[in-house]
């Protein structure tokens, strides 16, 4: 066992039991050796934590007095882990094969400089992000918090998440805190995490939150992360890009509206907590962005000659 790095799998659950059980199963059928089970009950009440205590006596759960924003939640999981690597999922995400952690393993340990690896995640049938399902693996400038391992060390020198905004986007921020300590983020497609989104406990307009998140928060790691003056211009267009999109190509103007306003209250925030990336590790992370956009999108189809100079996704 002492061969195996440890790996601590970590979960923030919210009133889904079926999912989390679904969750919890798919790490005890691992192979890999050497886990850890930790869960956050961020639920409003403690039936989560009740259940667990009863059914896996073997997983260690946190359990809250009242529901933190879901960055914090996600922090005092990492504080808490015993494993060298942290795996993220959401309570209703779980792995797709018994070997996915061994696979995930076997590549970050062979390669020190990477902080990450973002791993292929959809409903396990043909709808996959198209943005993580590259043929092979490689260099990228992003991941998805339910599909991830990271080394524990390195999300801690990065800065830890931005815990001010409740809810989306402190994936990029930490993924520029991790270029910042020259390090990389991979992609690896030979493990794909399971993600069907359960309607139980989520907004009824989720899809507006993630919008709202676009505008806040991919402004906000720029203003946070990017070096001056870098910072103070992709403010401005990441700003107006994305208020855009929302307001006129996906038709919610009062989404786009509120976001702005919350944007612009957030910048004390974003300012307190600017750490600035050096500035060879912002460009290398500018030219990672770009090549993988250009390889998602010519391979769906979707390039289209302004991607050139207008930021395409995240």
């Amino acid at each position: 066992m002492s061969t195996f790095p440890l790996v601590t799998i970590t979960f923030v659950a919210w009133q889904r039991r079926e999912s989390l059980r679904l969750g919890i199963e798919s790490c005890l059928m691992q192979t890999y050796p050497a886990i850890e089970i930790l869960v956050v009950d961020n639920s409003p009440t403690d039936e989560i934590h009740r259940w667990l205590l009863d059914a896996y006596p073997q997983v260690k759960c946190i359990k809250t007095p009242r529901p933190i924003a879901l960055p914090a939640a996600r922090n005092l999981l990492v504080a808490t882990a015993a494993g060298e690597f942290v795996i993220f999922h959401d309570d209703d995400s779980r792995f797709s094969t018994s070997e996915d952690i061994q696979r995930a393993v076997n590549y970050i340990v062979q390669r020190p400089q990477v902080a990450c690896l973002a791993f292929r995640v959809g409903d396990g049938a043909s709808d996959w992000n198209p943005q993580y399902d590259a043929p092979v693996a490689g260099p990228h400038y992003n991941f998805i918090a339910c599909a991830t391992i990271f080394r524990r060390t390195d999300f801690s020198d990065a800065g830890w998440y931005f815990e001010d905004f409740w809810l989306y986007g402190e994936e990029r921020v930490m993924a520029l805190g991790f270029f910042g300590l020259g390090k990389e983020i991979h992609f690896l497609p030979d493990v794909s995490i399971i993600h069907l989104p359960e309607s139980k406990g989520r907004a009824t307009d989720n899809v507006a939150r993630y919008w709202t998140a676009d505008i806040v928060m991919i402004a906000g790691a720029a203003l946070m992360k990017f070096p001056l003056p870098d910072a103070l211009f992709w403010w401005v267009v990441m700003l107006s890009y994305y208020s855009f999109q929302v307001a006129i190509l996906r038709g919610r103007p009062l989404v786009a509206l509120k976001a702005v306003f919350i944007a612009f209250s957030f910048i004390p925030s974003f300012l307190r907590s600017r750490a600035p990336i050096p500035r060879p590790e912002y460009l290398r992370w500018r030219a990672t962005r770009a090549s993988t956009q250009r390889t998602y999108l010519q391979r769906t189809g979707q390039w289209r000659w302004y991607h050139e100079f207008l930021p395409a996704i995240g």
